[in-house]
C-alpha cells in the first residue's frame, strides 16, 4: 500500500521517493554570481576571479572554463571544469522528488582542484592533513579519519553533536558509519573520491541505498530510506547528501559549502 510522508511517497519494502521535483536543472551557461561563491567558499585558499581565471592566494592562477559551453553530463563527470562543478543547483530543504536525469549536483568535480586545496592522499605528506573525531560517541563511539583543512574536522564535530541530540529514532541510520577517509577512486570514473580528500563520511550502509545497486535498465529508479532531518545537519554545516542526487548515494555526505551558499 501507497502512503505519504513528508512529501515522500512510501513504497513497499520501506523505500521511498519523492511525489515532485521542483528548480533543479543543470545551467547551460554559468551563472555569473557562482565563481564568486566559490571563492566565498573557501577564503583560506583562494582570493579572486580574474576574468577566466581562478586566483590562489598563493597567486597560482588555474582556469575556470566558464566560457565554454557545457557538455554531455559524461564528458563533464570524468574531465569536469572548476565551472563545470558548479553548473549544476544543489537545493536546501527536503527533495521534492526524484531528481532529474543526471542531475547529481556534487559529483562533478575538478580533480586539480580539491588536490590543490587538500592536497594529494598518495603522498606521505597527506597524513599530516588528517584529524580523528569520535562519531556518535553517546550511542556507539567510532573514530574517523578526515582533514583538518577548511576546518572540515571541527564541523563533522558540530554535525555530531547535533546528530547526538536528536531522538533516538534516527540512530539507527546513522551507526556504525560505513567510513571517511579512504584514499580511492570512484568506482565509475577512476577519479579521485572525495572520500581520498577527507572531506566526506559515508552513514550506515545498511539502511542506505546506492544507484550502482539499483536495476539500471534505461533510467535509475530512485531509492532512499534515510530521513531527510539527518540530512538537514549536515546541510547547516556545508556538507551535502548524495541523497539529492540522480546517481543517489543516500549514505554520503562531502564537504561542499560552495554549493550551498
Amino acid at each position: 500500500m501507497l502512503c505519504h510522508r513528508r512529501g515522500f511517497l512510501a513504497l513497499p519494502g520501506g523505500f521511498a521517493v519523492a511525489a515532485f521535483w521542483t528548480r533543479a536543472q543543470a545551467a547551460t551557461t554559468l551563472p555569473s554570481e557562482r565563481l564568486p561563491r566559490l571563492v566565498a567558499a573557501y577564503p583560506d585558499h583562494l582570493a579572486s576571479v580574474e576574468g577566466d581565471h581562478l586566483v590562489w592566494r598563493d597567486g597560482t592562477r588555474q582556469p575556470t572554463g566558464a566560457a565554454s559551453p557545457e557538455r554531455p553530463f559524461e564528458q563533464m563527470l570524468r574531465d569536469a571544469s572548476i565551472a563545470d562543478q558548479l553548473r549544476q543547483t544543489y537545493e536546501r530543504g527536503p527533495p521534492a522528488g526524484p531528481p532529474p536525469l543526471n542531475h547529481s549536483p556534487g559529483r562533478l568535480r575538478n580533480t586539480a582542484f580539491f588536490t590543490r586545496m587538500y592536497g594529494d592522499c598518495r603522498q606521505a605528506a597527506f597524513a599530516r592533513s588528517l584529524t580523528s573525531v569520535t562519531w556518535m560517541p553517546k550511542t556507539r563511539p567510532q573514530r574517523l579519519q578526515v582533514t583538518g583543512v577548511n576546518d572540515v574536522a571541527r564541523r563533522l564535530e558540530q554535525v555530531i553533536g547535533d546528530l547526538e541530540s536528536m531522538p533516538d529514532r534516527f540512530k539507527a541510520y546513522l551507526v556504525p558509519s560505513a567510513g571517511t577517509y579512504n584514499c580511492r577512486p570512484v568506482a565509475d570514473t577512476g577519479l579521485m573520491s572525495m572520500h581520498g580528500f577527507g572531506t566526506a563520511i559515508d552513514i550506515n550502509v545498511e539502511r542506505s541505498d546506492y544507484w550502482a545497486w539499483a536495476n539500471r535498465r534505461g533510467q535509475i529508479a530512485y531509492r532512499n530510506r534515510i530521513p531527510y532531518e539527518i540530512a538537514a545537519v549536515f546541510e547547516a554545516h556545508g556538507f551535502i547528501w548524495g541523497g539529492k542526487w540522480y546517481h543517489f548515494d543516500t549514505m554520503h555526505f562531502e564537504y561542499r559549502p560552495e554549493l550551498l551558499a
